[in-house]
């Protein structure tokens, strides 16, 4: 059944969020579509002179959240990174558990969203979802279920001892909370007394010590 593709709506944003400015450091390619007056101190070859100006369709690595102003001024364009480009997304929609986001960007999801809400592509947003979901699912098989013991990790697969280290910034919150939540679920089981069996002095006892005993 088809269903209904999920909108390119920005997420929600918090000026004094640490992580939301480090994430807005994420480096972008633009193109301006005109000249750029002063634009010159963009160049990456550590600044041009005071007062050079940038040329138009001159490309230029600026960080995201001023391409972000750029592109809402209609002053440039945006390239879209390799790290969300066509391969990304096959990447993605194959097998989106054995990618090692955090490599690529540790705000992975956030920024992804950003962009393809600014160049309006539809498919990375469906590909970010999807991903972000099957990748949520690998998480939750990895913690289990709340009180119940783990199987020992079968040397043959080592993604649930790898998969933790490839996570982004917000889903290592998820996993760290959900760690958090299975200590909590047990320190509150733990305040309920249970009576405990113990074995009896007399199982193993030899047959002399037991009739002393009067057993």
């Amino acid at each position: 059944a088809l269903r209904p593709a999920p909108a390119a709506e920005m997420p929600a944003f918090d000026f004094w969020d640490i992580h939301e400015i480090l994430a807005e450091e994420y480096k972008v390619t633009v193109r301006p579509r005109h000249m750029v007056k002063g634009g010159g101190l963009l160049l990456p070859s550590g600044g041009g002179p005071v007062g050079k100006d940038l040329p138009a369709e001159r490309k230029v690595p600026v960080p995201f959240w001023l391409a972000q102003s750029f592109a809402r001024r209609n002053t440039a364009t945006i390239e879209l990174p390799a790290h969300y480009g066509p391969a990304a997304q096959e990447d993605l929609a194959g097998d989106p558990v054995v990618c090692k986001l955090s490599d690529k960007n540790f705000y992975y999801f956030e920024i992804g969203l950003r962009l393809a809400h600014l160049l309006k592509e539809q498919q990375l947003v469906i590909d970010l979802f999807d991903a972000f979901q099957a990748r949520w699912c690998e998480t939750v098989t990895i913690l289990g279920k709340f009180g119940v013991g783990r199987a020992e990790v079968n040397i043959l697969n080592t993604l649930p001892t790898i998969f933790p280290s490839t996570l982004t910034h917000l889903e290592s919150r998820l996993y760290r909370c959900g760690k958090e939540a299975e200590a909590h679920f047990k320190a509150w089981t733990n305040r309920f007394g249970a009576f405990k069996m113990k074995a009896s002095h007399l199982i193993d006892a030899p047959a002399s010590k037991r009739l002393r005993s009067g057993a």
